[in-house]
């Protein structure tokens, strides 16, 4: 058995020493070991404290020491992860824009595309990707079909690169934000960062302001006294809530909302995966359907 430590590994038989590996004694060295695999900080091997045995096997010379290094390594250690986190942050929300900007571009040349295709040819059904794909297979060398080809295959190409950035969110969302990415999706979680501008500010609202963030337009109306107030914003995408009976559609959002804010705040402070918030708001959101349908019934 061994017990790796953030000073050196340690073999084990029947809960006895029977080897040692020490570190190289170097703060960057550690580091970097420290970020790529998990080393025990603090703790006992065989019963013995890390620090008597950093000093029993020369690692350092004194409690002092050891103590120096270890709150050097804790700093070094914090910086590094808030630093990854501040550039995953960027990342995920570069990624999420650049869908949605492809999105729009697509849905433009897309609609182009087909009024020029229309224009040479019958009424057609098909549209976006299906009607790229037709164009691109047809025959003949007409220059101007030979010019709609090169647009289809460039629309193609959106569509194609829009699919890896879609992949990459759902690499990497569930690194970054394990648990707002298992109650939101990777989609709407990236979305929702990028609304924040980070997963520390998305952190850092109240349920209620997730609840409506995206609504911009909708809760400028309403602070004119020109609209009722917004029940959801950009999270009217979660299936939950775009699902739910209008009556309950509020609740279901609120509740939605409730478990987003607290996912966010678990991945921002902690990092820890917490399976039990997708089943509760599972229970929640099922409750609240229940209790409408009962209602509903006995009306």
């Amino acid at each position: 058995m061994q017990v790796r430590t953030w000073f050196g590994i340690f073999t084990l038989t029947d809960e006895i020493i029977v080897g040692v590996e020490l570190f190289q004694k170097n703060i960057d060295t550690l580091l970097d070991r420290l970020v790529g695999e998990p080393l025990l900080l603090r703790g006992k091997v065989a019963g013995v404290d890390l620090c008597d045995l950093a000093m029993r096997y020369g690692f350092v010379t004194s409690k002092s020491e050891y103590d120096s290094m270890l709150h050097e390594l804790n700093i070094g250690l914090a910086r590094k992860q808030v630093a990854w986190a501040v550039a995953a942050d960027t990342r995920i929300i570069a990624a999420v824009e650049a869908i949605d900007d492809i999105d729009e571009t697509a849905n433009i040349l897309a609609e182009r595309l087909k009024e020029w295709y229309i224009l040479n040819s019958n009424e057609t059904n098909l549209k976006g990707e299906e009607l790229a794909r037709h164009i691109t297979g047809l025959g003949g060398i007409d220059p101007e079909i030979r010019t709609m080809q090169s647009f289809a295959e460039a629309l193609l190409g959106l569509y194609s690169t829009r699919l890896l950035a879609e992949e990459y969110l759902k690499e990497n969302m569930h690194v970054i934000a394990p648990n707002l990415t298992s109650i939101a999706g990777h989609i709407l979680g990236a979305r929702l960062l990028s609304i924040a501008g980070s997963l520390e500010r998305l952190a850092s609202m109240s349920s209620s302001t997730v609840q409506v963030i995206g609504a911009g337009n909708a809760l400028f109306k309403h602070l004119k006294g020109k609209a009722p107030s917004p029940k959801h914003g950009v999270i009217f995408r979660h299936p939950f809530v775009n699902t739910a009976p209008k009556k309950i559609r509020g609740k279901v959002a609120r509740a939605v909302a409730s478990k987003i804010s607290l996912a966010a705040r678990y991945d921002y402070y902690s990092g820890e995966m917490k399976e039990s918030l997708k089943d509760d708001l599972n229970n929640k959101v099922q409750g609240i359907k229940k209790i409408h349908f009962k209602r509903k019934s006995s009306g």
